[in-house]
């Protein structure tokens, strides 16, 4: 059988996914990489050293060789497609990539790891020619404008203006003395709190969360945690919300589509799907860094050929 591999190297997280011909995804492998208690995150020096180590350890438990014989490849080069777009993370995966596409005489389809993003949060969805999607991360809260055809075309429309929604939780979960990354320990938190009501703060489709962040840390000094995390989350999601339904106004597109880490996150999920019609979100599996969308955008290359 013919396959493809996608391969991603975030700031968080080692990823290698193979999808077959028909872009049925076989495998999706992921490491997270470890950040020591107490710490915010890594330096990029850092994340190259544990990128290569996981590597190392994903080929050496998971027999590639057995789903099929290698046609493609497709790797995040850069975060995002534009110019300028670059972090040294992205290197490790590219390296690799072009290594094992050598070895095996076959193209190296070169994407971002936004486009990768989106290609998850895809499958299994249907979506229009164009439409409307929210990348919400742990280092990106970005509105998009969305066409589909032969590859994406993406606008930024709106997002933060200065921290993103994963950074508060993140800093939240520190706070409150919670591992790295926070978000499922600030959602298991949450289950059980009530809503303090705090404040957000937008002005059309852009944001400022650094705001709530201090609420949410301030808040964190005196009331019950799970408390603050319900309230942190329900605002996060009001946030959204608000930039969402003035993107729909703004642009007349009704569809739209939310990925990244914080988009795993069943409460904030929750209230969007009460609120806003025409909203889908990417499968838990796909939601978070991984390198699925990519195995399929390398399986979509193939059979164009």
């Amino acid at each position: 059988m013919t396959v493809y591999l996608g391969i991603d190297t975030s700031c968080y997280t080692t990823s290698l996914a193979v999808a077959d011909e028909t872009k049925q995804i076989l495998c999706n492998l992921k490491i997270p990489l470890e950040v020591a208690q107490g710490q915010k995150g890594l330096q990029q020096s850092q994340a190259v050293f544990l990128h290569i180590k996981n590597f190392d350890r994903l080929f050496r438990e998971n027999q590639i060789a057995r789903y099929g014989s290698i046609n493609g490849v497709a790797v995040s080069e850069k975060p995002r497609p534009q110019e300028g777009s670059y972090m040294p993370v992205f290197t490790v995966g590219t390296m690799l990539a072009e290594g094992i596409a050598s070895a095996a005489g076959v193209p190296v389809l070169y994407s971002t790891h936004q486009e990768g993003h989106l290609a998850a949060a895809m499958i299994g969805k249907e979506m229009p020619a164009e439409f409307l999607a929210m990348h919400v991360s742990g280092g990106t809260t970005e509105l998009l404008r969305v066409k589909n055809d032969s590859g994406f075309l993406i606008e930024r429309i709106g997002g933060t203006k200065d921290i993103a929604a994963g950074q508060l939780v993140d800093r939240l979960a520190q706070k409150l003395e919670l591992p790295f990354p926070g978000g499922r320990h600030i959602e298991a938190l949450a289950k059980g709190g009530k809503d303090l009501g705090f404040k957000i703060s937008v002005q059309g489709r852009e944001c400022n969360i650094s705001g709530l962040e201090a609420q949410a840390i301030r808040a964190a000094e005196t009331k019950n945690p799970a408390d603050v995390c319900c309230s942190a989350l329900h605002a996060i999601a009001a946030t959204l919300e608000s930039m969402l339904k003035s993107a729909v106004l703004h642009t007349g597109l009704q569809d739209v589509l939310m990925f990244g880490g914080v988009m795993c996150n069943r409460l904030i999920r929750n209230d969007l799907s009460s609120k806003l019609a025409g909203i889908q979100f990417a499968e838990i599996e796909y939601s978070s860094d991984n390198a699925a969308g990519l195995a399929v955008l390398a399986a979509k290359k193939g059979a164009e050929k």
